[in-house]
């Protein structure tokens, strides 16, 4: 019997220049690991066909300037799917600002500085605790250019 999986995604988005005109595209992949010839392993990205428990989702989110001014103050938040969980260190994005919550939103901080509260004590979070993750990028984005980001779950 396979269980019923629903991917909610939602993307926010933030600039302050009006005359940049910014797309976001996601693309939903199937990730999975091939050994290569010389015993080493990779993951492949590919176009999914059936996607069951277990298997792993990669999420890449394509930020497109199409105005004619630069693109400022772009922060692109996603949930982490529901019966999904996020893969540790799985979050790519050059030049951005990687952050996580896990109060769905209302929080954000960097791996190495977001604690929760277990069993009566501060600690660390750790990738299972994620509810959502953010990206800020560093810089202005050039009319005409795109930057991709990028993160993998599992799914339950």
């Amino acid at each position: 019997m396979f269980k019923k999986i629903t991917f909610a995604f939602s993307l926010s988005f933030f600039s302050v220049l009006a005359s940049a005109e910014v797309t976001l595209t996601n693309t939903v992949f199937e990730v999975i690991t091939v050994t290569n010839s010389d015993g080493s392993s990779q993951d492949k990205w590919q176009q999914p066909d059936k996607l069951l428990p277990g298997e792993r989702v990669g999420y890449q989110i394509e930020v497109t300037n199409q105005g004619s001014e630069a693109a400022e103050n772009i922060v692109i938040a996603n949930p982490i799917p529901e019966n999904t969980v996020y893969q540790a260190g799985s979050a790519k994005g050059l030049n951005t600002l990687i952050e996580f919550s896990t109060d769905n939103g209302k929080t954000f901080a960097q791996a190495s500085a977001l604690f929760i509260e277990k069993e009566g004590e501060r600690v660390l979070a750790e990738a299972s605790d994620y509810s959502q993750l953010r990206w800020t990028l560093k810089q202005p984005l050039a009319a005409g250019d795109a930057v991709t980001v990028q993160y993998i779950v599992k799914i339950q």
